[in-house]
C-alpha cells in the first residue's frame, strides 16, 4: 500500500513537473533539482535541509559547533541559498533540495551517502523518508512544528506517514508534540525548546549600517516582511498614517522581493513618494516611503525604529517573527494570523510586549501610539530578557542528539 501511494504521489509529481519548468525561479534551479550539473560527492557526515530564510539561520547556528564535520545543506529557496552561501563554511556545502523522485532521491544519497539527515522544522518530504529508511539512514527532525492545517491533512493518511517516520521527532511545544505523537507514535517523540529563542540577542547593534540613511528627524515605521495577501490592507495604512503622522517615514520590507515591483506601481498610482534602499546611500533622500529591495537588513531596521508590524499576520499567512523588534527594546504590532508562532504562548501579549490588532484600523492607532510614545528600549528588553531565561538551551539539545546519532553509526 505504501508502494502504491508513492507510485500515485510520484505520478502526479510529473504532471506537475512541466509546469514548474515554466516559473522562472524555479527553472534558474531546475540543474541543481534534478542533479544534472556536478555534484559534490560523499561521504558527508550530515545531509541538513532547511526549508528558507527562518531555518537556514538556525542551520548555519548548528553548522557552527560542528566543526570537522562534511555537511551537505539543502534549501528550498533562493533566499535561503543566499544567506548559506554568505557564510561560506569550509565544511560546508549548499545545494537546492534535490526533486522529491524515487530515482532522484536514491542518486542524491549514493552521491553524498549521509551518515545521518536532519530536517528543520517540518519538512517531511515522502520519497525523502522512505528512501532512508531504505537504506538505514538515520533521519531526524529537530525544532519540529506542525500547524493544525498541515496536522488535519497529516491525518488523512496516518497509517502512510506512520511507515515513513522519521527515527525521532523533537518538538518545539506540547501541542506540536501531540500533534506528532498522533501521526507517528509517542516512543518516536520529544520537546525541544525552540532554537530561535538562543539566536536572540539582546545586545545593541554597533555600526548599524542602516542607522546613516535614515533621517534623524523623521518616526520611523516599519513594516516587516510583508506578504502579498495583505498589500491592500497596508497600502491604506500607509495612506492614512502619513496623513496622521507628517513626520514619518515607512520603511517597508516586502516578505518577497518580487513584490517590489507591486509596491513601486502601487506607490505611484496613490501618489505616495518613495525612494529604493538600493539607490540610498546617506540621509539626504527625501520621501514617504522606503521601499527595501536589499536583502539582510530587516533586523537593522527594526533596531532603529520607532513603531513596527510584523507582516503576514493581517491576513491568513501564519505570521512571521514578532521576537526580532523585541530583541532591540521595540514593542510590534501584529495582525490575529500568528499560527506559525503560537509556541511562543500567551505571556507576551498578557504583559504588553506584544500587541495584537483585529484590523488595519487597530494597526494604524497601534502603529502610531507606539511612534509617538516611543517606550524606553532598555526597560522593554530587561522585561524581555526575563521572558527569554527560560526559553533557551534548544541549539545545545539539537547538537547533543546529533552527535549522539552520529556516534551510534561509527
Amino acid at each position: 500500500m505504501i508502494e502504491l501511494i508513492l507510485v500515485i504521489y510520484e505520478f502526479i509529481w510529473v504532471i506537475v513537473l512541466p509546469v514548474l519548468f515554466f516559473i522562472p525561479k524555479l527553472r534558474d534551479q531546475w540543474t541543481e533539482r534534478l542533479l544534472i550539473k556536478k555534484e559534490e560527492k560523499g561521504p558527508f557526515d550530515i545531509w541538513i535541509h532547511a526549508a528558507s530564510v527562518g531555518e537556514c539561520y538556525i542551520l548555519l547556528d548548528l553548522v557552527s559547533y560542528l566543526r570537522g564535520l562534511k555537511i551537505i545543506a539543502t534549501t528550498n529557496t533562493a533566499q535561503g541559498k543566499e544567506i548559506l552561501e554568505k557564510a561560506s563554511k569550509e565544511n560546508l556545502f549548499i545545494r537546492y533540495l534535490p526533486f522529491d523522485f524515487v530515482f532522484i532521491l536514491k542518486k542524491a544519497l549514493s552521491l553524498w551517502n549521509p551518515k545521518l539527515v536532519v530536517l528543520i522544522e517540518t519538512e517531511l518530504w515522502p520519497v525523502l523518508l522512505y528512501t532512508c529508511k531504505k537504506r538505514n539512514i538515520p533521519v531526524l527532525l529537530i525544532n519540529g512544528r506542525l500547524s493544525e492545517r498541515s496536522f488535519k491533512a497529516y491525518k488523512k493518511l496516518k497509517f502512510f506517514w506512520k511507515k515513513l517516520s522519521p527515527s525521532m521527532i523533537y518538538a518545539i511545544s506540547e501541542e506540536d508534540a501531540e500533534r506528532y505523537k498522533y501521526i507517528f507514535g509517542e516512543e518516536k517523540v520529544a520537546i525541544m525548546n525552540n532554537i530561535k529563542f538562543d539566536r536572540i540577542k539582546l545586545d545593541t547593534i554597533k555600526d548599524n549600517p542602516v542607522e546613516k540613511i535614515l533621517p534623524k528627524n523623521k518616526k520611523i515605521i516599519v513594516l516587516g516582511s510583508v506578504r502579498k495577501e495583505e498589500e491592500q490592507d497596508l497600502l491604506w495604512v500607509i495612506q492614512v498614517i502619513l496623513r496622521v503622522l507628517s513626520n514619518s517615514v515607512i520603511a517597508l520590507f516586502p516578505r518577497h522581493m518580487e513584490r517590489v515591483v507591486w509596491w513601486k506601481k502601487a506607490l505611484k498610482e496613490k501618489g505616495i513618494t518613495y525612494k529604493l534602499r538600493s539607490e540610498i546611500k546617506d540621509a539626504s533622500w527625501e520621501a514617504d516611503v522606503l521601499l527595501w529591495d536589499k536583502i539582510g537588513e530587516l533586523n537593522f531596521t527594526y533596531s532603529a525604529a520607532n513603531s513596527v508590524f510584523v507582516g503576514g499576520s493581517l491576513r491568513s499567512c501564519g505570521g512571521h517573527n514578532f521576537l526580532e523588534p523585541l530583541a532591540f527594546g521595540v514593542i510590534p504590532c501584529v495582525g490575529p494570523f500568528i499560527d506559525n508562532f503560537k509556541w511562543v504562548g500567551k505571556d507576551l501579549f498578557d504583559e504588553g510586549l506584544v500587541l495584537m490588532v483585529k484590523d488595519k484600523g487597530e494597526l494604524i492607532k497601534c502603529l502610531v501610539c507606539n511612534a509617538v510614545l516611543d517606550s524606553d528600549r532598555e526597560t522593554v528588553k530587561k522585561r524581555f530578557r526575563y521572558f527569554l531565561s527560560s526559553k533557551k538551551g534548544g541549539l545545545n539539545t539539537a547538537l547533543n542528539v546529533i552527535i549522539n546519532y552520529l556516534k551510534k553509526g561509527v
